[in-house]
């Protein structure tokens, strides 16, 4: 069953920041609104990723972001699914299950661990490295935010802005897990 298409008004924006302000006036919205424009930004950037992953490579957006952790990882492009789930925020049955389907596709392989340390590492194949680098660049072609509606010096400033709240989320979870 297809999923049902999620409309996307281009004043939603501004409807959420209006009704908030009429249902919460006792809120300052520069403390909150973001936080709401990030998260649906984000979803709407998920749904894109999704679809494109799918269309394009027959894989899903929750197994591309497998492919770049261990893309980024650099050479040997291996590592340990405890650090694969764990740089990736989601449970060990989770990555279990996509590295399975990584694994059908080709795109990955279970090679043994060290000797000392035994276990096994997940390894990009030379197929899944070539996938990992198409989609990346797919990417930072995307047309879900046209290049313009940003200038240089605002990406960056974003880029900054972005790097400080998550830098911030990831420590107040390391901190809540401690």
């Amino acid at each position: 069953m297809p999923r049902p298409k999620v409309a996307y008004s281009r004043l939603h924006a501004q409807d959420i920041a209006a009704s908030l302000k009429h249902e919460r006036p006792d809120l300052a919205q520069a403390d909150y609104l973001y936080l709401l424009y990030l998260q649906r930004a984000g979803r709407i950037i998920d749904a894109v990723h999704e679809r494109h992953c799918r269309n394009a490579f027959g894989i899903s957006s929750a197994e591309m972001r497998v492919l770049f952790a261990l893309r980024r990882s650099g050479p040997a492009y291996a590592l340990r699914p405890t650090e694969l789930f764990r740089s990736l925020l989601v449970t060990s049955g989770a990555i279990t299950k996509q590295v399975d389907r990584l694994i059908a596709t080709g795109y990955v392989d279970r090679q043994p661990g060290p000797e000392k340390s035994g276990g096994f590492l997940i390894h990009l194949t030379q197929e899944g490295f070539d996938v990992a680098d198409a989609a990346l660049s797919a990417l930072a072609d995307s047309s879900v935010v046209s290049h313009s509606t940003l200038t240089a010096k605002e990406r960056q400033t974003l880029l900054k802005l972005s790097e400080k709240i998550l830098l911030d989320m990831e420590a107040r979870i390391e901190a809540n897990e401690g």
